[in-house]
């Protein structure tokens, strides 16, 4: 029964407020705390408090795992019900522990009681804090390949994992979304599973994927081996893509994906942090957005390195990919970040061809409302938070992009450090903005 003032709320305004906590950075015990105030708010905050089950993580140990898997499979014990309401599956495991933790019989009991929900969990994150996971062994495979993973995984993570056998992609044919981050694939003594121990296969059909440092796997997912018969994943859906565009052999993929989402692809996120040191990468003859028609984002982190002798060329370069943009498009929202390395006088930045990239984004406006957004940032390889000079750089930016206030259609945001007194925060990774209200 509702307690006053609980009781004058909402059915709506209740589940509201139960999810912008639940969209908290660690929002655990605060859902935890707010499903004892009343009991209108229990089954909403259970339903996110058992929507994830997390093994793992720190440091690992298998006192850790087992504590953890034997308080789970109490609650489930005590409230069957609960196995309903979890959705996600995340384990961070250390290799060392990985098949004993696969092959413990508590896991097995809570992930054999998940199996028989109505509604089975369907993502599934995995991960190494430090060195590779082998996920090649007929242990590792086989509890994969004859889980009810096979049957309902839609949204797949993996990151620093090694020998993944490529079949796991087609005997998951509901996969819609898959991140590799450090992921390599099978060697060739791992051909068996191609075809052994797996049920029917099907080619999943991708609508957004993110790569990094994985290169080896996503040729072969492009180009499968002569061993498949079919495509170990069908681009012609794809609506979303991410990658680093600092990556050489991670950008020389790009393109024959983009051919075969030319039809669908909506947003291309070129803001993946690379692995190591960033070099610039000239783009221009990398990346050729007249093959996306139906892209609305495009966004892109540049490195401008200004004690470099060369001409000032980044932005001339990315001049040259918006000119493969189409004067009829869909873009609704371009979006640059860019990182410049170096200290006062900022020479090769200045030099920059900040008007030319202003003539561009007019020309693919054509008239039409278009959400840009610009944020950059100096660094120079420290600690320091403070750059000398930086606040004339930022001025000196904005002054030669002035000319887009001319244009109403473009709703420009311009982001530097200096936006923080103003408590202006810059746009999360991977995050667009609507179109804004003036």
């Amino acid at each position: 029964m509702l307690n006053p003032p609980i009781s004058f709320l909402s059915a709506e305004l209740l589940f509201n407020i139960v999810e912008h906590i639940a969209k908290l950075p660690s929002p655990e015990e605060e859902l935890h705390n707010l499903s004892l105030v009343d009991r209108a708010f229990t089954l909403s905050c259970q339903s996110y408090i058992f929507r994830t089950l997390q093994l793992g993580g720190g440091s690992g140990s298998k006192s850790r795992i087992s504590k953890k898997l034997k308080q789970m499979r109490r609650i489930l014990n005590d409230k069957p019900s609960f196995a309903d309401r979890v959705r996600t599956i995340e384990f961070h495991i250390l290799p060392k522990h990985l098949v004993w933790f696969l092959n413990n019989k508590t896991l097995i009991s809570i992930l054999q009681l998940l199996a028989k929900s109505p509604m089975p969990p369907h993502e599934f994150y995995l991960s190494s804090p430090l060195d590779p996971l082998n996920l090649g062994g007929p242990i590792v495979w086989g509890r994969l390949a004859q889980s009810f993973f096979s049957q309902t995984l839609t949204i797949l993570h993996l990151k620093c994992c090694e020998n993944l056998p490529l079949s796991l992609f087609i005997i998951c044919p509901r996969l819609r979304e898959v991140e590799l981050d450090s992921v390599e694939a099978a060697h060739e003594s791992y051909n068996q599973w191609s075809d052994n121990n797996c049920p029917a296969l099907e080619s999943p059909a991708l609508e957004r994927f993110y790569y990094r440092n994985s290169q080896t796997l996503v040729k072969q997912m492009i180009t499968p081996p002569s061993r498949y018969h079919m495509p170990l994943g069908l681009w012609s859906k794809l609506r979303v893509l991410t990658l680093s565009p600092h990556e050489r052999e991670e950008m020389n993929l790009l393109q024959p994906i983009l051919n075969a989402a030319c039809n669908t692809l909506e947003e291309l996120y070129l803001t993946g942090i690379q692995v190591g040191d960033s070099e610039q990468l000239p783009l221009a003859g990398i990346v050729n957005l007249r093959s996306v028609p139906r892209l609305h984002v495009f966004a892109l982190l540049a490195i401008i390195k200004c004690d470099v002798r060369e001409e000032s060329t980044v932005i001339r370069d990315i001049n040259i990919v918006l000119g493969t943009i189409d004067a009829s498009n869909e873009i609704t929202n371009l979006c640059f970040d860019f990182d410049i390395v170096g200290r006062q006088p900022f020479g090769r930045c200045l030099d920059e061809d900040w008007g030319g990239i202003c003539e561009e984004v007019i020309r693919i406006s054509a008239g039409k409302p278009l959400e840009l957004n610009f944020e950059m940032w100096v660094s120079n390889g420290t600690l320091d938070v403070d750059h000398p000079g930086e606040g004339e750089l930022y001025a000196h930016i904005r002054e030669r992009t002035v000319s887009l206030s001319d244009y109403p259609n473009i709703c420009t945001h311009l982001w530097d450090p200096t936006c923080w007194s103003l408590g202006l925060s810059p746009s999360l990774n991977r995050q667009v903005r609507s179109r804004c209200r003036r």
